[in-house]
């Protein structure tokens, strides 16, 4: 039995919904004639690229065209309409994108149209087809001929090439907008003799996320429990609702700043049976509300605009956390904590880490004792030439709760670049938080360092400066040696932390994480093979 989409697959331009800007085009370069032989049409799935392609094939092979509109009564328009028009070939670059594919559909090419004036080649996903392949096809689309037409369906222009993207004509295809959706959704419904709630119709528009073939879908799957009376209660069994009322009521308390009554909360949905993973999705579909919401002067919303971006960003990365093993429970409570308690604006960018304690007390200076300096293995040079020893490092108490004691220091590589010393002026757990935030500017400018800076770590703050720990010399002597690379750095330090910083570089890695390193391959070779560790 065809499908909703199958049976209302529109049959000329104008029956395509929400793409006037690209079919008006179309359908007048139809009617005066003025055509080229290679057509880009990109954009979401599901919003008609196929569809309006093939209108096109049928238009161009139209006996009685009717101001650039196929008639849909001559024989190839009815051919094209059963499906049996042999000079329309549609073909899967998904399946078939090696370059022996494109030698075949070129030798097709070469022979006339069969039953009509005109050949049109669709190949979907074209973003799909190999680097040879295009060049196969190259020299087809640079001296085609007068009877053959190429049309690239894609939802990823970006990774077509350039020599291809020169040659053809691009049409971007948007998403539907909900009220042109919801008109798409009442009209097929009238057409089947159904009856249909607006609730059904504004949960199937909003579910649909401006994608036509969606909404269909969604249409069908709720008329085959409901019949031609579809009502919100059918509609629920094939849509869950939600839980958007509830996300509202959590979203307030942590406005509020009601940490406790938040996580009691949490855990009443919990204990309800809510799936916390999900739930997820339903709080940052209310922050995009909400954040539409920060731009019209009549409403109000719970948060700031500034808070709202930190919230989504929390809420992605508690979700990853949820999704990647961790409580879900947990990770909704670390958000409320962070939300609840006016710290949206330190919230952490990477994996659950705890918020930086206050600070109690003035900076304590830590002396590093060199009698240790002697005995820890020497870390890589950064000159060769000596550099005088640096003067006791600086540490706040929230970084000496993370520290060793005086007498089990470890202390920093005593080569390390640049000279500031003086008081902290930032602390290392606020620079370590922001550390990804510090990636993603960086990678703004330039795409090579974040690589190098994943895999580093702040190990400490000097005076002004932020010393970080790299895995290998020649990763510090890219970023901290070359001036360009450590301004690109210190301008994103600078960017996200509100304050201008300098950069230092030390190599190698610490006593402590490489023990753990090491210990977890035991672990994995246990867990692996079996057994157990036995002390000699």
């Amino acid at each position: 039995m065809p499908s909703l989409s199958q049976v209302h697959r529109p049959k000329t331009f104008a029956d395509v919904t929400g793409q006037a800007h690209v079919t008006e085009t179309l359908r007048k370069e139809v009617a005066t004639g003025k055509l080229g032989h290679a057509f880009l049409f990109c954009g979401p799935r599901g919003v008609g690229k196929t569809t309006s392609a093939r209108i096109f094939a049928k238009a161009l092979n139209c006996e009685k065209l009717k101001d650039g509109e196929p008639c849909n009564a001559c024989e190839p328009c009815l051919a094209a309409n059963e499906g049996r028009q042999l000079d329309l070939i549609e073909q899967d670059a998904a399946t078939h994108n090696g370059v022996d594919d494109m030698r075949e559909l070129i030798e097709h090419v070469r022979f006339a149209p069969l039953g009509g004036k005109r050949k049109v080649y669709v190949l979907d996903e074209a973003h799909m087809l190999t680097g040879p392949a295009w060049n196969a096809l190259l020299k087809t689309l640079e001296e085609p001929p007068p009877y053959a037409f190429f049309i690239f369906a894609t939802t990823e222009w970006h990774k077509i090439p350039a020599t291809i993207l020169s040659r053809c004509q691009r049409f971007e295809f948007k998403r539907i907008p909900e009220a042109e959706l919801g008109d798409r959704v009442k009209q097929i419904v009238k057409a089947e003799g159904w009856k249909i709630d607006d609730a059904v119709v504004k949960l199937i528009v909003s579910r649909a996320d401006g994608c036509v073939r969606d909404a269909e879908t969604l249409l069908g799957q709720i008329s085959s429990f409901g019949g031609k009376e579809i009502s919100m209660e059918v509609a629920s069994l094939v849509i869950p609702s939600g839980y958007a009322e509830q996300a509202i009521q959590l979203l307030g308390m942590w406005s509020r700043h009601e940490h406790a009554q938040a996580l009691e909360e949490a855990r009443r949905l919990a204990d309800d049976g809510v799936p916390l993973v999900p739930f997820f999705d339903d709080l940052i579909q209310e922050v995009r509300l909400q954040l539409i919401a920060s731009a019209d002067s009549s409403k109000t919303p719970l948060f700031t605009p500034g808070e709202l971006n930190d919230l989504a960003l929390l809420l992605f990365e508690r979700r990853r956390d949820a999704k990647s093993g961790v409580d879900p429970l947990f990770a909704l409570q670390l958000a409320g904590t962070i939300a609840a308690n006016g710290l949206l604006k330190h919230a952490p960018q990477g994996l659950v880490q705890a918020p930086p304690a206050p600070p109690k007390t003035a900076p304590i200076p830590v002396a590093v004792p060199k009698a240790q300096e002697k005995t820890k293995p020497p870390l890589e040079p950064v000159k060769s030439e000596p550099v005088p020893e640096p003067s006791p490092i600086a540490v706040t108490s929230a970084e000496a709760e993370v520290q060793p004691t005086p007498t089990e220091a470890k202390p920093l590589d005593s080569r390390l670049r640049g000279n500031d010393s003086g008081p902290a002026v930032v602390e290392l757990n606020t620079v370590r938080m922001k550390w990804q935030a510090v990636i993603r500017a960086v990678d703004e400018v330039n795409h090579s360092l974040p690589f190098i800076l994943k895999i580093s770590r702040p190990e400490a703050i000097r005076g002004s400066a932020v010393v970080v720990r790299f895995q290998y010399p020649f990763h510090m002597d890219k970023i901290v040696s070359d001036p360009r690379n450590r301004r690109i750095v210190e301008e994103a330090l600078a960017k996200v932390l509100g304050m201008p910083l300098g950069l230092e570089g030390m190599v190698g890695e610490d006593e402590g994480r490489a023990e753990e390193r090491s210990q977890d391959i035991v672990t994995n070779i246990l867990k692996a093979f079996g057994g157990s560790v036995v002390e000699s």
